[in-house]
């Protein structure tokens, strides 16, 4: 289950730079053009709805094969972080994501303002165990390990956690159907996930699922004392190549520290071989090896 969810050789200065203005090739409507993928939409299942357990780990697996096959995507977006007064501080981040059958890779990276830009997290999930996280600080020239427990600090000030950075890996949670409900006007499916590895700083995460669509609405996250912690929102859906859902924009509301952060985003491509390069040819997809240590310090 994906988060509503947002960089084959060393990656030179030059070639990292032609990949950040990526975007600026398409204007953000053009960038949410539905092309087709190509990949259809699994047919819905029969549901065994009389125990709560095999519901809810069944909605969340057909979530993931839903969620499945978009290869890979780039995004660029505005990050604007409120203190609890209110005050706040916008930063620009682009973010590449290439799906795989053995987990997902991520790069984050932050673009402004100048006291920030070229700090990057590089995360390779690993849906049996703990992710590998490494943090990139520019000032120092050197890419540090973020070892298991301190997965669960604060990413750059931001109330995402390196743990939010992953995405609902279904083999990761023990899950269970709570509920119909709503969020707003959609109806949704409300699931519990508790986290099946260690170093979390979560006891469970409540998932608002949509029953039409099969996108979270809401995450509502409680800390190890079972005290509501956080609530990631998605707002402003766009369907992509007619096929998968994104949102535009997202919350991550912290209930107990009255600090947020939201990210609206600005442009997105998924699939980067339906989209044409400025001469008019094919585009290629990203590669694995913007997805290493050696590409995370080329900025």
């Amino acid at each position: 289950m994906k988060k509503p969810r947002q960089l084959h050789l060393h990656l030179s200065r030059r070639k990292l730079v032609a990949l950040g203005a990526l975007c600026l090739a398409f204007s953000p409507s053009q960038a949410w053009a539905t092309n087709q993928s190509g990949v259809s939409v699994p047919p819905l299942p029969t549901f065994d709805q009389s125990d709560s357990v095999r519901f809810g780990t069944a909605l969340a697996k057909y979530t993931e094969e839903v969620d499945a096959g978009w290869v890979d995507q780039y995004s660029k977006s505005k990050m604007t972080l409120y203190d609890a007064r209110g005050d706040k501080v916008t930063r620009k981040v682009v973010q590449a994501i290439l799906e795989g059958k053995n987990g997902d890779k991520s790069i984050v990276r932050f673009m402004s303002p100048p006291d920030i830009r070229g700090v990057a997290a590089l995360v390779h999930e690993k849906p049996g165990g703990t992710d590998d996280s490494w943090l990139y600080l520019p000032a120092s020239r050197r890419v540090r390990r973020i070892s298991g427990a301190n997965r669960t600090s604060s990413f750059q000030g931001t109330e995402f956690t390196y743990e939010d950075l992953s995405s609902l890996s279904v083999e990761r949670y023990s899950w269970k159907f709570i509920k119909k409900g709503r969020v707003g006007s959609e109806p949704v499916y409300l699931l519990e996930a508790r986290p099946r590895y260690r170093d979390t700083g979560y006891s469970k995460i409540v998932v608002s699922l949509h029953q039409k669509f099969f996108r979270s609405e809401r995450l509502v996250y409680f800390d190890k004392a079972g005290r509501r912690l956080k609530t990631l929102s998605s707002a402003d859906w766009r369907h992509v190549h007619g096929r998968f859902w994104r949102p535009r924009k997202q919350e991550m509301a912290n209930h107990q520290t009255r600090k947020r952060t939201t990210l609206e985003t600005t442009s997105l491509h998924m699939n980067m071989a339906l989209y044409p390069s400025k001469k008019g040819g094919k585009r290629k997809n990203l590669s694995e090896a913007l997805f290493t240590r050696r590409a995370l310090e080329s900025s």
